[in-house]
């Protein structure tokens, strides 16, 4: 079992982070105080490897974790949450995978994970005893069968395999992004096998050769929009579902009207604002680019949403501090009131992942931001970030690449 750090402890007026690392080969257990607007390490832990991505089960006390490690593994994590004492995180099991993933995620009934990266995609069951991985029950394959032996199986083969993998469990299909075929695979699931079945190969809007780049995916909780958000050309396409395809939409870009050189962005990932008891409905979705070098900075853009999850008239597109490196992955959580807002508004607390070469050393910059979105027209403003310029080499992060808000 890897070995951990306690170095502070917890609060009830704190929400937990926990964030994987592009260079760091560690986990990170972070605080968040919306008063003192402070962000601060609660935990660090050995971890397999760099990159990680995380998903997490509903009551969020079991992370799942992919990995650069060679040979690939996916990793499973207990958080701990004892009364009036510090989060901490446990190893649970690895298990060997076929080829490096970017991506995981557990969807309703919560009984298997489903994992893409590159020529492949796996599924495992979820161990009912621990929580961590069980059985491997199926492999996906993006390559001609008779390739996948000599197919390159490192983080390399995410710039052109598969990259994501989404459900709708209003209809049951799965979907999974494909950057080099620039199409949208889309299968149904047995909800009692946890098997998928392909169905649909959706192309790119733009054509047989736009090299779009479709790299991450989310559903409407309604189940009938998906959006898929384009690498090479930074675009959030939208699509309607359908029992057999998908029917292209819309578009919006990813960048302000007045972008001269959209070759100098890569689109990153997307996320809708959460549902709660006063707003089911996603308002709004958040979606990412990043600079392709140190000296062009990133975009966050927020577009508005109608009652139907189809793009509404308003957007905002925010520059963030640095380029983002190969992180400026997103998570949010509405604002309550000891964020100074009303649990009905439209705030959120941004998560942004920052692993841009000039700011991942002790002489500055974070790897994790915390933003603030206080709704249309109000602007976004960065509240916290970590680690703060002289952290100990002990407790560093060298670029963060995913972080979820875990309460």
């Amino acid at each position: 079992m890897p070995n951990t750090t306690t170095v502070a402890g917890a609060s009830p007026t704190v929400h937990h982070i926990l964030s994987g690392s592009f260079r760091s080969l560690s986990l990170f257990l972070l605080a968040f105080s919306p008063l003192n607007r402070t962000l601060s390490l609660v935990q660090k832990v050995d971890a397999f490897g760099p990159h990680q991505y995380l998903a997490t089960n509903p009551r969020k006390d079991r992370v799942y974790t992919t990995s650069w490690a060679l040979p690939p593994v996916l990793s499973s994590w207990e958080i701990e949450r004892p009364d009036g004492g510090a989060r901490r995180v446990n190893h649970i099991n690895s298990v060997p995978i076929t080829a490096t993933s970017s991506y995981i995620t557990i969807p309703p009934p919560f009984t298997h994970a489903y994992s893409a990266g590159g020529p492949t995609g796996e599924v495992h069951i979820i161990d009912p005893a621990t929580g961590g991985f069980g059985a491997k029950l199926q492999q996906i394959v993006f390559v001609p069968e008779d390739e996948l032996e000599t197919a390159d199986k490192t983080r390399v083969a995410l710039r052109y395999g598969s990259h994501a993998v989404e459900f709708s469990p209003a209809t049951g299909h799965a979907f999974i992004p494909v950057l080099g075929t620039d199409s949208i695979e889309m299968y149904t699931r047995d909800i009692r096998t946890g098997l998928l079945s392909h169905i649909y190969t959706s192309p790119s809007p733009r054509g047989p050769n736009a090299h779009d780049g479709p790299r991450h995916v989310k559903i409407h909780p309604n189940g009938k929009i998906l959006y898929s958000v384009t690498e090479h050309t930074n675009f959030v396409d939208a699509y309607t579902i359908t029992p057999t395809s998908l029917t292209y939409v819309a578009s919006r870009s990813l960048l302000p009207a007045n972008t001269l050189n959209m070759s100098q962005f890569r689109g990153d990932t997307l996320l809708l604002t959460p549902a709660t008891p006063h707003k089911p409905t996603p308002l709004a979705l958040f979606a990412t680019t990043r600079g392709a070098t140190t000296s062009d900075k990133g975009w966050l853009s927020v577009f508005s949403l109608d009652a139907d999850g189809l793009f509404a008239d308003t957007e905002e597109h925010h520059e963030t501090s640095t380029s983002g490196g190969k992180a400026h992955a997103l998570d949010l959580l509405p604002k309550s009131e000891e964020g100074s807002a009303s649990p009905s508004s439209d705030s959120v607390w941004i998560l942004l992942t920052d692993d841009d070469d000039s700011t991942t050393s002790p002489a500055g910059g974070n790897g994790v931001r915390v933003l603030e979105w206080n709704g249309w027209g109000k602007g976004l403003s960065e509240v916290a970030g970590w680690p703060a310029p002289g952290t100990s080499k002990e407790q560093w992060m060298a670029g963060g690449s995913h972080a979820i808000w875990l309460d």
